[in-house]
């Protein structure tokens, strides 16, 4: 067995005891075979990552039979890739959907550029620990701009697993993802008038050599032609949902109910735009026996990305107004912004919503104790980052305000609130303060 192979299933290994469902692609070592008509037998290098930084771990070789097709009609151009049996899985089983696909297909000859091919719904079913994850078909568009012969080539494919990412080109042992080599599955369409295209040629026996892996921009280029277009992936946002978590003030523990709702825009950005992420949750119940003075009480959030992307981002809200005791407290829309760095699949889950007060919080999470034993939500998210670049300076949009305005208890525990017999004052004691943690 390979130093590669080992070290693959030792990683693969260790993710199934934690239970992370991750594809760890493995495979017998092959040498990537010469450039041949498509279908073409072919050995993509593969590593996978767990974040933005490094170079990947536990490199594989998938052996596949893969196929690029491109077709014309109306003024677009249709790009298909296919891939017959799809990586093996690692130690974990996997379920439907859980492995979103894309391509990076490289434009050249008349035309420049990339189009990204998707495939959401991968595998299409369960599938068991260390079986092929099955056939693999990913479509995507881009509107022809010159007369002639464009040249189409599978730069990159990538595995976008919520909890990590494989990246796939060229056979070898390289970083693939930020050093893509251009692979051997190539396909030419011929265009005669820009906007009005002729059907695709077939392959020839011995089509044109692709780009040297030394010519392979770092990936996904971004000098993408303005005219590649790509599949607009529509946004997974939450509710209007009713979601329970758990409450912590001091040492007063308790059960909040509410619609939530968490939204972004844009909704299928480009690398380097600013998205905007929005979260709201309806109208609460009552405040304890302690009035709230006007601008004390304010509501934040904190979102964790992942996927394609890692990090953390904070969410805030406007200050509350003056809070009666026993009255209602309000519901809230909280926002904030990050920027989309890395291409695709992008998941947005709340991890801890923090009233802050100036003398106590309180914290609520998915844990049994949310202060001691902290867990994320349910509240999750998902969009995807298009491989063409962001224009420019784009500005950041401006989102609608969000969330019913009837709503379900939320209930502020000020714990420390203590009614002086016979003064007929309420006395707020200084409390030590929770905050949401940085990591």
């Amino acid at each position: 067995m390979s130093a590669a192979r080992r070290r693959a299933l030792a990683t693969a290994a260790a993710l199934g005891v934690l239970g992370v469902a991750v594809p760890v692609l493995v495979s017998p070592t092959a040498a990537s075979p010469a450039l041949a008509a498509a279908p073409v037998d072919a050995a993509l290098g593969c590593r996978l990552y767990f974040g933005d930084t490094g170079a990947g771990q536990s490199p594989t070789t998938w052996n596949d039979t893969f196929t690029l097709t491109a077709t014309a009609s109306a003024g677009s151009a249709s790009v298909t890739f296919t891939a017959a049996a799809g990586p093996l899985n690692g130690p974990v089983p996997l379920g439907p959907g859980t492995v979103p696909v894309r391509v990076v297909v490289a434009l050249s000859g008349a035309q420049e550029g990339t189009v990204a091919l998707k495939l959401a719904n991968y595998p299409a079913a369960d599938r068991a620990a260390e079986a092929p994850l099955g056939p693999i078909t990913a479509v995507g568009t881009f509107t022809p701009t010159a007369a002639g012969t464009v040249t189409l080539t599978v730069r990159q494919v990538v595995f976008a697993n919520t909890t990590a990412t494989t990246y796939c080109s060229a056979g070898g042992d390289r970083d693939h993802k930020a050093s893509p080599a251009d692979t051997p599955i190539v396909e030419t369409l011929q265009v005669t008038t820009p906007g009005t295209p002729s059907p695709s040629l077939s392959p020839s026996p011995s089509p044109s050599p692709s780009p040297s892996p030394s010519s392979a921009s770092p990936s996904p280029s971004p000098s993408a032609s303005s005219s590649s277009t790509e599949v607009e992936t529509p946004p997974e946002n939450f509710g209007p949902k009713q979601v329970t978590m758990r409450c912590k003030t001091l040492s007063t523990i308790r059960d909040w109910t509410a619609t939530h709702t968490l939204t972004m825009s844009p909704a299928n950005p480009g690398y380097g735009a600013t998205v905007t992420v929005t979260y709201t949750f309806d109208n609460g119940g009552k405040n304890g026996p302690a009035p709230i003075a006007a601008g004390d009480l304010k509501p934040t959030a904190k979102v964790k990305i992942g996927g394609a992307q890692t990090g953390n981002l904070a969410l805030a809200g406007p200050a509350y107004g003056a809070v009666d005791p026993q009255a209602s407290v309000p519901g809230a829309t909280l926002t904030g912004q990050f920027t989309a760095t890395t291409p695709g699949l992008v998941t947005l889950t709340v991890a801890d919503i923090v009233f802050d007060h100036p003398q106590v919080d309180t914290e609520c999470n998915g844990g049994t104790d949310p202060v001691e034993s902290p867990k994320d939500t349910t509240i999750v998210a998902r969009f995807t980052v298009r491989s063409s670049q962001a224009p420019p300076g784009q500005p950041a949009p401006t989102l609608p305000k969000t969330g019913g305005d009837g709503g379900l208890p939320l209930l502020i525990l000020w714990g420390s609130a203590l009614l002086l017999v016979g003064a007929g004052t309420v006395l707020v004691f200084p409390a030590a303060r929770r905050r949401i943690g940085a990591s």
